[in-house]
């Protein structure tokens, strides 16, 4: 009976120690796994960091490169804008002074008014048939009638610039 009792002891012994071994082990395996799971996902949460990293660091270089653009073009836009502006005070300043210069001197030409040529034979030597004259001596007569600058132009199918360059040689040489 001895012999019985320390059999079930041993065996109970080994029996315990099987059970112990086999809840360790899993124990163990299950420990390894969660290590092995978190370094995965250490390992993915790095990747993705990484490429986060790249998209924005790509994402910034593109906004940056746009930004530069986008100044480049209001600089060139306040460059133009200048010209412009410098480009129209030249243009009203050139306008002011053919103005005052197409007023100041008498024009020798005379020209009979088309009623005045219709009924009246010519009696005057200065007196001309308005269709006979250049277009500049047209001009520079329209000029001194009293005449606009834009209806001088329309009259003789010229452009403004052209009108005033004519009445400013004409007043210039005389």
């Amino acid at each position: 009976m001895i012999l019985l009792s320390v059999s079930v002891s041993v065996l109970a012994s080994l029996v315990t120690c099987v059970v112990f071994v086999y809840l360790w082990r899993r124990r163990l395996r299950r420990e390894l796994e969660i290590d092995m799971i978190v370094k995965k996902l250490k390992i993915e949460v790095g990747e993705m960091v990484t490429e986060l990293n790249g998209t924005t660091e790509r994402n910034i270089a593109l906004l940056e490169n746009q930004i530069r653009i986008v100044r480049e073009l209001v600089d060139k836009a306040g460059k133009t804008t200048g010209v412009l502006k410098r480009e129209k005070m030249k243009h009203d300043l050139a306008s002011r002074v053919y103005t005052s210069l197409s007023r100041s001197k008498p024009l020798s030409i005379d020209v009979e008014n088309e009623s005045e040529s219709e009924s009246e034979p010519e009696s005057d030597s200065n007196s001309i048939d308005f269709e006979s004259l250049t277009t500049r001596e047209k001009a520079l007569v329209l000029n001194r009638q009293g005449e606009g600058l834009d209806t001088i132009a329309s009259k003789l199918k010229l452009s403004r610039g052209e009108v005033e360059l004519i009445i400013s040689l004409h007043d210039r040489r005389h």
